[in-house]
């Protein structure tokens, strides 16, 4: 176990009796848990509150969950908030790290007390940075950080999408191929899993608002415009995966009917030539040119105009463009 305290001067480690003689009003105490130490958070609690029988519950079904599978557009943690008593709050989190693997933020707040369940990709530098801009004055706070930490790691993830987006837009354009229609359809997941993802925090950042704290900064509020700003973005990124597969559509219908229309071209030149080959490969003695010493090149010579009427007259009728 890891204690500090967060307070005007960053983040400061605490250690053994230190824990007990340290007021909060110069801040307020943070204890970071592995997962394996859960039977620990009830003495860490104001007033040695018993909730044995509560946090057990709450890791077997924690632990349950992280031997889920993940999925791309399902939600294997998903965000939630439990209260245990009047003033004491459990809070899950779900954040999505650079491999797109998501991660839970889990934790216990109180007015005086916030205890992380593992770094989960955050760190104490992180933590000593916040606290020394003097945005941390409380634990609730500290929880709107970390929610806006997830919200910019959902932003990034976005990004990326986009970014892939414009480079398949750009193939589409010069060359429709089969294998771009895979790769729309992997991106229409990833942007569906964000936004059930973020849907699901929303809920979670929303009642955050209902817990009782002494002064009510700013923080959330901002937490709720990002939220809201995220949400948008992703519905926008929905409709954009949307319109690129009906470019996708559009491209290889055109590329289609290019095909088609060759397929007519050639045809329609071939058609008088192989009337001219049926007409003279027929079993009769008395034709024309049959027994000519020049028949066959007569015969070529028409073939070879006709060609050159034909392809004449698609030149002016513009349908070879």
């Amino acid at each position: 176990m890891e204690e500090y305290l967060i307070g005007l001067n960053g983040l400061e480690t605490i250690r053994g009796q230190e824990t007990q003689s340290r007021g909060v009003e110069a801040g307020f105490k943070f204890f970071v848990l592995g997962l394996e130490k859960w039977n620990e958070i009830p003495l860490l609690l104001p007033d040695h509150i018993q909730l044995a029988e509560w946090i057990e519950r709450l890791r077997a079904r924690e632990v349950g969950e992280s031997k889920g599978k993940s999925k791309e557009a399902s939600l294997i943690f998903r965000p939630h908030i439990d209260q245990l008593s009047p003033n004491i709050h459990y809070v899950c989190f779900r954040d999505i790290d650079e491999q797109r693997k998501e991660r839970p933020i889990r934790f216990i707040l109180t007015s005086e007390v916030f205890i992380l369940l593992g770094w989960n990709g955050f760190s104490p530098e992180r933590l000593d940075e916040w606290a020394q801009r003097g945005i941390l004055t409380n634990p609730l706070e500290l929880a709107c950080a970390l929610g806006l930490r997830l919200l910019r790691h959902h932003q990034k993830s976005l990004e990326v999408i986009e970014d892939q987006m414009d480079l398949i837009e750009e193939e589409i354009l010069i060359a429709p191929r089969s294998w771009q229609l895979n790769r729309i359809i992997t991106l229409h997941r990833r942007v569906l899993g964000l936004k059930r993802s973020l849907k699901a925090n929303q809920g979670v950042f929303a009642q955050l608002k209902n817990i009782t704290k002494l002064k009510y900064g700013d923080l959330h509020e901002e937490l709720m415009l990002e939220m809201k700003r995220a949400i948008e973005d992703i519905y926008q990124t929905h409709e954009m995966i949307e319109s690129l597969r009906e470019a996708y559509q559009a491209a290889t219908d055109n590329h289609a009917n290019d095909i088609m229309k060759l397929l007519t071209l050639l045809a329609t030149i071939l058609l008088p030539i192989n009337l001219l080959t049926s007409f003279f490969g027929m079993n009769f003695e008395v034709m024309p040119l049959i027994h000519t010493t020049y028949g066959i090149v007569i015969f070529y010579t028409l073939s070879a105009l006709i060609v050159i009427v034909v392809m004449a007259y698609f030149i002016k009728k513009k349908w070879l463009k």
